[in-house]
């Protein structure tokens, strides 16, 4: 018997914390109903380097079929999704206070009036915290929670592509001079690569019976695996004139790893911040 495969869908996940966008740490695996519904449909599971596809055999049960005939029937396919990265939420931009210990990511293709397919599994641009579901809602027992589920509807009008996208989480970097000799300098300064100043003035700082210069950045800095922009520490700073002279010509990145909560009564009160101590 000949088999002849053809793509019915395409699945791919994207991060815009990684420099080629491409999320490598997934894995899906289908249910043992949708291994059945597979199996008696001629379907076939391809995974690859940040995705899957599926495939349908042409000549199913010696008879030749498209991809119309075969979406011209509904077919509900549910993948369970292991994650194989540990770091994964100190980069990822999901909301501090949800409670992924009893949820589990829950993306899936049914429109709300049962007969239409979305346009994206998730609710917005990127997956979010609106995307987590309690594990008891989902209607399967599981011995190890997964990461997530993946619900597909094969049904008319399916799109030959789906896309997870997640995106880098922003934190607020702060700078903290701490030599002698740092902070002594004359009308110091952080900008980065293009001359611009994207951090606020320094101001000193007390924590654990020391003292630091700080600068914290006027915005919240994306993560980032590899990135282009680079950050220097100058000082005889004149924005006017574009007048600086350079100390340290590439500072540091902010770690995802190290991440404080600043609490206070002003208005940074509960931002996520990026400390990065420089001696």
């Amino acid at each position: 018997m000949k088999y002849a495969y053809e793509v019915l869908l395409n699945v791919s996940f994207n991060h815009t914390y990684f420099l080629n966008n491409v999320f490598e740490s997934l894995t899906f695996m289908p249910s043992s109903s949708t291994q059945l519904l597979f199996l008696n449909n001629g379907l076939l599971l391809k995974a690859y380097r940040g995705g899957f596809r599926i495939l349908y055999d042409t000549n199913f049960n010696g008879s030749l079929r498209s991809r119309e005939d075969l979406i011209s029937n509904v077919l509900e396919c549910r993948f369970n999704i292991s994650l194989s990265d540990n770091n994964f939420y100190n980069y990822t931009s999901i909301d501090e206070g949800a409670d992924i210990r009893n949820k589990v990511f829950h993306f899936f293709n049914k429109a709300e009036n049962d007969f239409d397919l979305k346009p994206m599994m998730h609710k917005g641009d990127f997956v979010s915290d609106m995307d987590l579901k309690s594990i008891v809602e989902i209607d399967e027992t599981y011995f190890v929670k997964p990461f997530g589920i993946l619900d597909i509807r094969i049904a008319k009008d399916l799109p030959f592509s789906y896309s997870l996208n997640f995106k880098a989480k922003e934190t607020f970097w702060r700078y903290v001079l701490m030599s002698d000799d740092l902070q002594s300098l004359n009308n110091p300064a952080i900008i980065d690569n293009s001359g611009i100043e994207l951090f606020d003035e320094p101001e000193f700082i007390k924590f654990s019976g020391t003292t630091g210069l700080a600068f914290k950045s006027k915005k919240p800095i994306s993560f980032s695996q590899q990135s282009i922009q680079n950050f220097q520490l100058v000082e005889n700073y004149d924005p006017k004139y574009s007048r600086h002279k350079v100390v340290m010509r590439a500072l540091p990145k902010a770690n995802p790893e190290l991440i404080t909560l600043i609490k206070s009564d002003i208005e940074i009160e509960n931002k996520n911040y990026s400390e990065i101590f420089i001696n």
